[in-house]
């Protein structure tokens, strides 16, 4: 089994560990660890195994101390706990920041902190843009001052520097840049957070631009519908394809003079109803 600190959803990881529990004790059982760890019910670890139940800060305390778990996976197993159950980002965030401090210990996934914070900061992609469409021959100042809203000279060599490191940029001979056709290795936990993370800040500075920009320099339109399920999957997909179409449109640009951020929403903006006219 592998150690603790390479998983990321909590109850896999107490799924397979009462397995090998069981192979190294035939006589190990359900009812065997409510009685270990104090739990009143004698299925309580599969109904939270299977998803019916939740863990909380008394409960976890049990299940550590009914697994003897050591301090440190203690603390990885309590913020993962906390993580797979949060309910808001700003609650995401804090228990996978904390989670990331020990998941660099290990060899999985190298680059997992550099990848989230490639996400979490939303100047990142278009500093690689900039990169490689601009000659600003090592003056970050100039390429900070590039970005709109405008970032720092620090920030724009920490971004660079982190795009190299994950091999997004490519440093050609004569100083230049180039885009490397890499993707993101992150494990879907992380990604999830992270993405959520930079559509909010892109959504953010989308809002901030109708200040910022004149109508004719920006193009914000919305539209409010009322549709069935078949009908909500078919827009969704319209807009993958769409935005597959724009991406394409974007790479065949041989003559670029500008950074621009699309972004394309859909979500639900009312509860389940039964429409009156299939009544």
């Amino acid at each position: 089994m592998k150690p603790i600190y390479e998983y990321m959803d909590y109850r896999e990881y107490l799924r397979l560990l009462f397995e090998k529990k069981k192979l190294e004790h035939p006589f190990y059982s359900y009812r065997l660890f409510s009685q270990k760890a104090g739990f009143k019910s004698p299925n309580f670890l599969k109904l939270v195994i299977d998803g019916n139940r939740n863990l909380t800060k008394e409960s976890v305390f049990k299940v550590i101390k009914a697994f003897n778990l050591n301090k440190s996976e203690a603390d990885y197993f309590e913020n993962l706990v906390f993580l797979n159950q949060s309910k808001t980002l700003e609650e995401k965030n804090l228990y996978l920041t904390r989670l990331l401090r020990h998941r660099v210990k290990t060899d999985a996934r190298k680059l997992e902190e550099s990848e989230y914070e490639y996400y979490t900061s939303w100047y990142n992609p278009v500093i690689r843009e900039l990169a490689t469409a601009v000659d600003f021959r090592g003056d970050f100042r100039k390429l900070g001052s590039m970005v709109s809203p405008p970032i720092t000279a620090r920030e724009a060599q920490k971004s660079v520097e982190l795009l190299l490191k994950l091999d997004f940029l490519r440093q050609k001979k004569d100083g230049s840049y180039e885009k490397t056709s890499s993707s993101l290795t992150t494990g879907p936990q992380v990604r999830s957070v992270a993405v959520a993370n930079y559509h909010k800040a892109m959504m953010r500075l989308a809002s901030e631009s109708i200040e910022r920009f004149p109508a004719e320099k920006r193009d914000i339109t919305s539209v409010t519908i009322s549709v069935s399920e078949e009908s909500y999957a078919a827009i969704i997909e319209k807009l993958r394809a769409l935005r597959k179409e724009l991406l394409e449109l974007a790479e065949s640009d041989t003559n670029p003079e500008k950074v621009a951020q699309l972004n394309l929403q859909l979500f639900p903006v009312s509860t389940y109803f039964k429409s009156r006219r299939n009544a």
